[in-house]
C-alpha cells in the first residue's frame, strides 16, 4: 500500500536523532578504521628499523593486528551504524502511515452510537438473565 505524501508532514524528532546517532556511529567507525591502519603502519615501520625483513613482517601481522584491526569497526560500528538509520527509517514511514489518522477521522469513528449502545444494553441484559438462570447461582 503505498500513501501520497503530503507536503505539510513534518520528520518526526525521534528519526532525526536516530539519523544523527547512524551518522555519528559511523564517524566514530571511520576513525577507528584510520586509527588501525595507522597503528599497523607504525608497528611494521618499527620491526623495520629493528632489522626485521618486511615481508616477514607483513606475512605476520596483516591476519593478527591488521585484518581485525579493519573488520571490528567495519563490523560492529558500522552495523550498529546501519541499524540505527534503518530504525529512523523505518520510524519515518511509521509516522507517515499513522499521519492518516487525523484528530477529524478519529472522530468520525467513535463508537458510542445509538445503535451501539442499544447492542451493549442488550448484551449486558442477556449476561444477567443467563445468570440469574445458571443453577450455580441459585445455590
Amino acid at each position: 500500500m503505498k500513501f501520497k505524501r503530503n507536503g505539510n508532514f513534518k520528520q518526526p524528532i525521534s528519526s532525526i536523532v536516530l539519523y544523527t546517532a547512524g551518522t555519528v556511529v559511523a564517524l566514530i567507525a571511520i576513525a577507528f578504521l584510520v586509527n588501525n591502519i595507522l597503528l599497523f603502519k607504525n608497528v611494521v615501520a618499527q620491526y623495520v628499523d629493528q632489522g626485521y625483513p618486511s615481508s616477514e613482517v607483513l606475512s605476520q601481522l596483516i591476519p593478527n593486528q591488521l585484518l581485525p584491526g579493519v573488520f571490528e569497526p567495519v563490523a560492529v560500528y558500522g552495523g550498529i551504524a546501519f541499524l540505527l538509520i534503518g530504525v529512523g527509517i523505518i520510524n519515518r514511514k511509521v509516522s507517515e502511515g499513522l499521519k492518516i489518522l487525523t484528530k477529524d477521522e478519529t472522530t468520525s469513528l467513535c463508537i458510542d452510537t445509538p445503535e451501539h449502545v442499544e447492542a451493549v444494553e442488550d448484551m449486558s441484559q442477556a449476561t444477567t438473565n443467563e445468570n440469574e438462570q445458571s443453577p450455580e447461582n441459585q445455590i
